[in-house]
């Protein structure tokens, strides 16, 4: 790992750990180069990496100033998340199938209204699917990203695209139960009967109502706490 991936990634480290609340500055950059060693046009690649990244506001002239990176932050922020965890907050998997409910069941409709041949095709892998997690999880990913391209609108694959990194490891961790798994399965064999037929609006109700069953499923096994908000481990974080 480079010297600015590791600066980067203690200073994400720092935020997340509330170091550097919402609205405080970081230090100026003679400041950071001074702190961890390395040169001023390191420190100022780093700040713009993390201002692309959601974290920070960089001003010019004056110190960053740390954003509230849940609702300042973009796509790129969510997956630094999780890749600085060896495990994926379980309340962080509830907001990301949340999220799940209102994408994916237009995507699935809009794949079976114009390419519902093809859809076939991409459930037809679900007969030699391998009952492991690895293997739901990878199967699941390659699905989610046919049916957002086969949907016809670019801008839900661009979406799924910028989760790439992180939706293995939430999925890994969602398909350790064997009881969802099947659940999924049960849904990838309706899906592909409603594909058969050309039927947009009943497979738009099979994605609906599967991204409801798993959210509710993952939110009974969380505790109280849990379900009002993310309590990050930060003796997780890698």
């Amino acid at each position: 790992m480079s010297r600015t991936a590791i600066v980067e990634k203690e200073l994400i480290k720092a935020i997340l750990q509330g170091d550097y609340p919402a609205g405080s500055q970081l230090e100026t950059e003679r400041e950071l180069a001074s702190i961890y060693q390395i040169g001023r046009p390191a420190v100022r690649e780093v700040l713009q990496r993390l201002g692309h990244g959601g974290w920070l506001t960089l001003r010019k002239g004056q110190p960053a100033v740390v954003n509230d990176y849940w609702y300042e932050g973009n796509s790129t922020t969510i997956v630094d998340i999780i890749e600085y965890f060896d495990q994926v907050p379980d309340a962080f998997v509830l907001y990301f199938l949340e999220m799940r409910i209102a994408l994916t069941p237009h995507y699935v409709k809009n794949a079976v209204t114009f390419n519902h041949p093809k859809v076939v095709g991409l459930l037809a892998e679900i007969d030699e699917l391998p009952d492991t997690p690895q293997a739901f999880a990878s199967y699941d990913w390659k699905m989610q990203k046919g049916l957002a391209r086969l949907s016809g609108n670019p801008l839900f694959s661009l979406v799924l695209n910028s989760f790439e990194p992180a939706y293995e490891k939430i999925a890994i961790k969602y398909f350790e139960s064997d009881f969802r798994r099947q659940a999924s399965l049960s849904y990838y064999k309706k899906l592909m009967d409603a594909a058969l037929k050309g039927d947009a609006r009943l497979a738009e109700e099979l994605a609906c109502a599967i991204m409801e069953k798993s959210h509710a499923l993952w939110k009974s096994q969380l505790s109280p706490h849990e379900k009002i908000g993310v309590k990050f481990k930060f003796d997780d974080m890698q």
